[in-house]
């Protein structure tokens, strides 16, 4: 009797039935106008340990790892249709079919096994859902105090595939999207914690194509100088703000997207506005006032 009442209410209202419960092409083969955008195609893990990185790619964990390195992981979620979870699989076989490390070009092996032993690392495509299909890490800065820098950051999706229902037009780009909210959401935990820790300029990024227009929705700024990082884009406290402010009352975004934006609003507003707007780089600048980037060349000229 339940159910009738709710296919009733469905058609009262225009939908059908199915289609009122989809949740985007993402999640498999589903009409392209959905009703709703009901559910989150991935799921993440901050801060994530450091054996599911290692997975997702060994090379990613260097000697410069260290215990304050702040580590996130997406995977895709159980709402995801089986066949993409297959899909998966076979792109990453795929890639272990063809990738050989430490120069063994005549042998290929599937077994999983660490780096050291100059064969594949393959994951077991039975659990493929547990292998991360985006990774980022949050590290302090060396040359700068209270400046934190997101880099290793890796994704396995196509950005090439477009999908509109996505977060950014497509799974990557949505991926790398959660990758970046939930970075910034853990450091905002330390500024609110850490007095002295800023969030306007706090963070930096070296963007690329792709992920500056990831940044830029997010509110990061460009940089107008050159540093001796080489970063491209930083954080903005009133930028930040307005732009998770719009994220966590769109309609258009999945819950999970709204729920992250919520939270950063949220730890963004904990902070000293006024505290934050003053806040100068005038400690920043005298230690890169000296910083030469065509030094390395000069000796060339």
């Amino acid at each position: 009797m339940d159910l009738c009442v709710v296919i009733l209410s469905l058609a009262c209202v225009g939908l059908h039935p199915v289609k009122a419960f989809s949740g985007g092409r993402g999640f498999g083969n589903t009409p392209k106008n959905n009703a709703f955008i009901s559910f989150d195609r991935f799921r993440s893990s901050c801060p994530e340990d450091i054996n599911a990185i290692r997975k997702f790619e060994p090379s990613l964990i260097k000697d410069d790892t260290t215990n304050e390195d702040v580590w996130v992981a997406v995977y895709r979620s159980n709402n995801n249709l089986p066949n993409v979870f297959v899909r998966d699989a076979f792109f990453d076989s795929m890639k272990t079919s063809t990738t050989v490390q430490k120069g063994d070009s005549e042998t290929i092996f599937s077994a999983s096994t660490s780096a050291t032993n100059g064969v594949v690392v393959s994951s077991n495509v039975s659990k493929g859902a547990d292998k991360p299909v985006a990774v980022a890490r949050l590290t302090k800065s060396s040359d700068l105090k209270g400046v934190s820098i997101i880099d290793s950051m890796r994704c396995t999706l196509k950005k090439e595939d477009v999908n509109s229902d996505c977060d950014g037009g497509s799974e990557h780009t949505e991926a790398i999207g959660v990758c970046i909210d939930e970075l910034v959401l853990s450091f905002l935990q330390r500024c609110v914690s850490d007095k002295n820790v800023k969030f306007e300029g706090g963070i930096r990024f070296r963007g690329t194509l792709v992920s500056g227009n990831i940044l830029k929705d997010r509110g990061f700024r460009e940089v107008n100088t050159l540093s001796s990082d080489m970063h491209s884009h930083e954080s903005d406290y009133m930028a930040s703000l307005m732009k998770y402010a719009e994220r966590s009352t769109s309609t258009a975004k999945n819950p999970g997207c709204r729920e992250r934006a919520l939270k950063i609003v949220s730890y963004l507003g904990r902070l000293d506005r006024f505290d934050e707007l003053s806040s100068t780089t005038n400690e920043d600048d005298k230690k890169e006032d000296d910083f030469d980037p065509w030094a390395s060349v000069k000796k060339y000229i």
